[in-house]
C-alpha cells in the first residue's frame, strides 16, 4: 500500500467524480417512473438546466433499454448544476430538499479545498462534515411498505458510494494535515490545466464529442502533433497567425 505521504488526490477530479454519482443518482432515481420520465419529467430537468444557462444539455435514449443518458457536463458546468439547479422542481417534499442539501453542502467542501489559508480547528470541522454528508448520502429507509405507518424514503444505497467519495471523507482532512507542515495547499495539485488541454484537442480534433479518429490519411496523433508544432514554430519565430488585409486609398 503506497504511503499516504506520497500521493494526494487531484481535488478537480474528486469534484467531477462525485458530481457524476449526484447526478447519477438523481436521474436514474427519477427513471424509475421511465413512462412518466419521457413524458414530462426529463423536459422539466432539460427545461431547468437551460434556466441556469446550461442550453446544450439534453437526455437521450441509452442502448440499456428503459434508461437515457445525459449531455456530459463539464467543470465548471457541473459547479453550476450544484449551486443554482433547484432539485425540488423535480423532486417534491423532504426527499427533495433533503437531496438539494446534498448538492449544496458538497459544493460547499469542495470549495474548502480550495481555501488559501486553512487551521487545525477548519480541518477538523471538515472532516466532521465530510462523514455527516456520506451518512447522509446512504441514510436509510425507515418503515415497511406494508406497515401501518407511514415509510420515510432514505437517500441511496451505500452501493453507490465511490472510492472518491471515501477518500473525501477519510483521507483529504488527512492531506490537509500534511500539506498544512509543509506550508502547501489542496489547490496547488490539480490537472485542471491538463484538462483544458484535453477539452481542447476533443474539440479541434473531434468536433467537439469525444467520437472519431482522424482524417483518412493520418491518426489524431499524427493529427495532433503537427497542429502543436506548427503553433510552436509560429510562436519561437513571430509569425503572425492572420493576415492583415491593408486598403491602400490612391487621390488624384
Amino acid at each position: 500500500m503506497i504511503k499516504t505521504g506520497n500521493w494526494i488526490p487531484d481535488e478537480l477530479h474528486v469534484m467531477l467524480r462525485i458530481t457524476d454519482v449526484l447526478l447519477g443518482c438523481f436521474f436514474y432515481q427519477l427513471m424509475e417512473d421511465i413512462n412518466q420520465f419521457k413524458k414530462s419529467t426529463s423536459t422539466l430537468i432539460e427545461q431547468e438546466m437551460h434556466r441556469i444557462g446550461i442550453t446544450h444539455f439534453q437526455f437521450y435514449e441509452s442502448k440499456t433499454k428503459g434508461k437515457y443518458d445525459w449531455t456530459t457536463l463539464n467543470g465548471v458546468e457541473k459547479l453550476n448544476v450544484l449551486k443554482n439547479f433547484e432539485v425540488t422542481r423535480s423532486v417534491s417534499g423532504d426527499h427533495g430538499r433533503k437531496m438539494e442539501f446534498l448538492w449544496h453542502e458538497f459544493l460547499r467542501l469542495y470549495l474548502f479545498l480550495r481555501q488559501d489559508h486553512i487551521t487545525e480547528e477548519e480541518i477538523d470541522s471538515f472532516e466532521q462534515a465530510a462523514k455527516s454528508w456520506i451518512l447522509k448520502f446512504c441514510e436509510p429507509t425507515i418503515g415497511k411498505s406494508n406497515s401501518a405507518n407511514k415509510k420515510k424514503k432514505g437517500m441511496f444505497n451505500p452501493t453507490d458510494i465511490t472510492p472518491y467519495m471515501h477518500i473525501f471523507a477519510h483521507y483529504i482532512p488527512q492531506f490537509f494535515r500534511i500539506l498544512k507542515s509543509k506550508n502547501l495547499q489542496f489547490k496547488h495539485f490539480s490537472t485542471s490545466s491538463l484538462e483544458k488541454k484535453n477539452h481542447m484537442h476533443v474539440w479541434v480534433f473531434f468536433g467537439a464529442t469525444t467520437m472519431g479518429g482522424g482524417n483518412k490519411a493520418n491518426s489524431v496523433v499524427h493529427n495532433i502533433l503537427t497542429y502543436e508544432n506548427r503553433q510552436l514554430y509560429f510562436l519561437m519565430n513571430n509569425i503572425p497567425k492572420s493576415i492583415v488585409q491593408k486598403t491602400i486609398v490612391l487621390k488624384e
